[in-house]
């Protein structure tokens, strides 16, 4: 039981943290995010490619993510 209730909250920690990501970039900056979803699914599927392929421990997952959600990023991010 302990540990569905730790799943539950670390999804709902998950998605705080996405919903107040969009709302910072639609809410304040009234800017319209077309990628935020597909980056957040670059970055769960490489984390966990290296999690179960390569056995990294999650933070270094978690890092992995970071980067790979960065790489798959920057060319739009960029100014020509």
């Amino acid at each position: 039981m302990a540990a569905y209730v730790l799943h539950l909250a670390i999804l709902a920690g998950i998605y705080i943290i996405l919903t107040v990501s969009i709302n910072l970039i639609i809410g304040y900056a009234g800017q319209v995010s077309l990628g935020h979803a597909a980056f957040y699914g670059i970055g769960a599927y490489a984390s966990a490619l290296v999690s179960l392929n390569l056995n990294f421990p999650f933070a270094a997952a978690v890092l992995v993510a970071m980067l790979a959600a960065g790489i798959c990023g920057w060319p739009w991010g960029c100014p020509p």
